[in-house]
């Protein structure tokens, strides 16, 4: 299971970033998204969530008992403010009764009554106001006078009166603007006590059911708060971790930026793809949202949708964007062992000894077939076309008794990746080369496959019959390459032989038998067979037809198998002499029959339970391949093709490949494809094993296509059709003809080469505007000469401004055809008048070159 860094992101259902820097605080560092996550640091990340999950309930519960304590302290506080509001109205209401019978009272101390009527009537008389400049909204300044006076007579009435406009009234507050009052206590205004009517006693009644109500609408409100503020302070708590960071974003995003080159080191930041992926699968790869993606092209023009195919130059400007590194790699073969155990590890009890398996390789000519030949005792050098081995042989044979398997694979470039495949299935690599000839290209590139290989390589120098053979100088030019002669310190074997007289062949055999011997090579024969195809090709009378070397357990007839996206039942086995056999068991080359269509080389082979398990195997390996195709891979189709041959920018060379078997066809893709460089291009449309058909010849006939046919023949549709529509078929046998051809046609292909000659340069003195002419530059000539017939630049401060060509040029009023160094001249542009006094004039021509 993947534990990249944006998938764990998702799992805890946060921002890959905001995820990121969270981490960074437990001292697990990641740098983005694609980094992965080992299962300790995922446990330690969750534990840390679930103890801040828990913290939060703890925090949660806290809040909640501070909020309704701090509520209750307001509510008491809101209590004791109702009561000195309602105490005061009560008082400005209620004092009635109290304020005259203390005033009686003061007034029978003082015998007075005509005091205290008097004052009753000026109280009513300032109630009487007050209600009229409430009524008004103290409309006018008139009643704000009175009011401002009957404050300050109340103020002053005696020193137990009440103040009927305190602050704690609620009408004080509604009239605020004029209520406020002013400090000045110098000036004193002698002014009645205020008694207000009994009448106005239902006021405190209402007042009182009102700040019941009150009360009880508040609590239903402070609880609604306190839900509110809950869920305000859990939103915090979510977002807090992405607010304290955001702060740092800026800081981070240069952080990343130097630390860039530090990562591509580290190899941080690397998406490893094996082809073209659809804006999906680029998504889910990069942890990104598909409708992002969508967008960047959106902005660009391109419209794309979550299936569109991405290229590799738009796979790469993306991944710039994220500040992500592309790697390619090769898609992984899909192993039928690992998938469906097809294969079991076998016990020591059950393993026994088996022949090795031996690749002979080198240098086209150095005698590889002829040694074999020799080897085997036949002549099979006459059944090649031009001598050189085309495609791969295994033989077996024996020697004292004991069985040696060899494998031949073909010595030219072109046949790199058979020679591959060949040193992939080999035990023992026998390095051939000549005396006369010593160590060639090829030689090398052998060297390098049995090293890939891992495998012992022994060394037979050839041709020690002919004259001029020099083996000290081949042994030499092999230590240059790594394989350094035993008797001079090394590990490798050197036997000079002779394929043609027979030279040292047993003591080249023996050494065989020794290195095998010392390996210890065995296999288990009673198990299912599994095996390698060698090659393969299509018959027209039996149908398809493969060799196959057997790895482990024994192959039978009507054995069911699997092998690349074909399957079949074995029908006919026959041993490398041409002889019917019922079964082979390991390192066994046979070549079988029973296959519905043809594999691939190199293909691994499978014996299965039944019909019905292979079936499912091949079903699913061709719907995973598919996707492997559709992703890493463009189609071609006649649409495409006929785009391109639009564009001629790139000048390509289209060819469909038809060859005898599947080896000659990788062969011949691959020997094409060098072929190609940065101006023209070989185009293999289509490739395969199988006489050239009328299909073939229409779809060169679409895409303007030539047919390159080797060891086959057009059948009688096909060559019907050829005449008729006029499209090429060449048919080779030898690929070194079918290289040259190619090499010819691409050459006549490729645009001329010009290289420049340059003449001279003059300076610009001053220029003359001249009607019915333009601009004519009077000049210098300071280097070399300048020709009319020539093309010319104008350079501004050294940047070129104009490139063309000269309309005139002229000596006083003669037109010359040169001006040579220090003579001065007048002389015009072609459809250009944008010269200035001290521009440089470079007078050049380019001349084709042959190639």
């Amino acid at each position: 299971m993947s534990n990249r860094v944006h998938e764990v992101a998702k799992k805890f259902k946060m921002n890959t970033k905001d995820f990121i820097s969270k981490i960074s605080k437990l001292g697990i560092n990641k740098e983005n998204a694609l980094n992965t996550l080992d299962e300790s640091e995922i446990k330690k990340i969750e534990n840390e969530f679930n103890k801040a999950k828990n913290n939060q309930g703890n925090e949660k519960q806290v809040i909640r008992e501070k909020m309704i304590f701090n509520n209750q302290k307001e509510e008491k506080k809101e209590e004791r403010k109702d009561y000195r509001r309602n105490r005061g109205y009560m008082n400005y209401t209620n004092t009635n009764s109290k304020n005259q019978s203390n005033f009686k009272n003061n007034n029978r101390k003082e015998n007075n009554k005509e005091n205290y009527n008097n004052n009753k009537d000026n109280q009513k008389k300032d109630y009487k106001n007050f209600k009229n400049r409430n009524n008004d909204n103290i409309a006018n300044k008139d009643n704000k006078q009175n009011f401002k006076n009957n404050r300050n007579n109340d103020n002053r009435s005696n020193d137990k009166g009440f103040n009927a406009y305190s602050k704690d009234r609620d009408d004080y507050s509604s009239n605020n603007k004029f209520n406020k009052p002013k400090a000045k206590k110098d000036k004193k205004v002698a002014s009645e006590p205020s008694i207000i009517p009994e009448s106005e006693n239902t006021a405190t009644k209402k007042f009182s059911k009102g700040s019941n109500k009150s009360k009880f609408d508040k609590k239903k409100y402070e609880n609604e708060k306190i839900q509110k503020e809950e869920e305000r302070i859990l939103k915090e708590l979510r977002t807090d971790f992405r607010k304290e960071n955001s702060k740092k974003k800026k800081k981070k995003a240069e952080k990343e930026l130097k630390s860039e080159v530090e990562k591509i080191d580290e190899g941080a930041g690397i998406l490893k793809i094996s082809g073209e992926l659809s804006v999906k699968d680029f998504a889910e790869k990069l942890g990104v949202n598909v409708s992002d993606i969508i967008k960047k092209f959106f902005m660009q023009g391109k419209i794309l949708n979550a299936n569109a195919i991405l290229s590799l130059e738009e796979i790469e400007e993306l991944a710039l964007e994220y500040n992500v590194l592309i790697e390619m790699e090769e898609e992984e073969e899909i192993s039928y062992g690992e998938k469906y155990e097809l294969e079991i590890e076998d016990s020591s009890e059950d393993l026994e000894l088996r022949a090795p398996v031996i690749t002979i390789m080198g240098h086209v000519d150095h005698g590889k077939t002829s040694l074999l030949d020799a080897i085997r005792n036949t002549n099979i050098i006459a059944s090649e076309a031009g001598g050189i081995t085309q495609k791969i042989g295994a033989y077996q044979i024996d020697y004292k008794g004991q069985k040696i398997t060899f494998i031949d694979t073909p010595g030219h470039e072109a046949f790199t990746e058979m020679r591959a495949r060949g040193a992939n299935i080999t035990d023992i690599a026998i390095l051939i080369v000549a005396a006369d000839d010593g160590v060639k290209p090829q030689t090398i590139e052998a060297i390098s496959h049995a090293k890939e290989a891992n495998v012992p390589i022994i060394v037979a120098i050839n041709k020690m019959d002919k004259v001029g053979a020099n083996p000290m100088r081949v042994k030499q030019e092999l230590t240059e390459q790594g394989l350094v002669w035993q008797e001079w310190g090394g590990d490798v074997e050197f036997i000079e032989i002779s394929a043609k007289t027979g030279q040292n062949l047993e003591q080249l055999l023996e050494t065989v038998l020794i290195t095998a011997e010392l390996q210890e090579l065995k296999a288990n024969s009673k198990k299912r067979a599994k095996a390698v195809v060698i090659e393969s090709k299509l018959d027209p009378q039996v149908g398809t037809i493969a060799d196959i070397l057997v790895k482990e357990g024994t192959l039978r007839i009507g054995d069911i198998f699997v092998a690349g996206e074909s399957y079949g039942k074995i029908r006919t086995m026959l041993n490398d002499k041409g002889e019917k056999i019922t079964e082979a068991g390991p390192s066994t080359p046979v070549e079988i029959t029973g296959f519905n269509n043809i594999p691939n080389a190199g293909d691994t082979l499978y014996c299965v339970k039944n019909d019905k398990q292979a079936r499912k195997i091949i079903e699913d390996f061709k719907a995973t391949n598919r996707e492997i195709e559709i992703n890493g891979k463009k189609h071609i189709s006649l649409e495409m093709l006929s785009k391109e041959l639009k564009d001629q920018d790139i000048k390509e060379l289209k060819c469909i490949i038809r060859a005898d078997s599947r080896g000659s066809v990788e062969a011949l893709k691959d020997a094409l494809s060098k072929l190609s460089n940065d101006e023209v291009s070989v185009n293999v449309i289509q490739a395969s094993a199988g006489a050239i058909t009328e299909g073939d010849v229409k779809l060169a006939e679409a895409s303007n296509a030539i047919i390159i046919g080797f060891g086959v023949r057009p059948n009688t549709q096909a060559r019907s059709e050829s005449e008729k529509t006029g499209v090429e078929i060449r048919n080779y046998s030898v690929i070194y003809h079918v290289i040259e051809d190619i090499e010819k046609a691409l050459k006549g292909m490729l645009d001329p080469e010009y290289r420049e000659i340059y003449f001279g340069r003059m300076e610009v003195l001053q220029v003359f505007k001249i009607s019915g002419v333009g601009n004519i530059a009077g000049s210098i000539v300071v280097d070399g000469k300048v020709q009319k017939d020539s093309k010319i630049r104008i350079l501004r401060d050294g940047i070129i401004i104009h490139e063309g060509e000269i309309s005139s040029l002229k000596r006083y009023k003669d037109d010359v055809k040169e001006a040579t160094l220090g003579q001065e001249c007048g002389i015009s542009i072609k459809d250009y008048t944008d010269i200035k006094a001290h521009d440089i004039i470079e007078s050049y021509k380019m001349e084709e070159i042959a190639r």
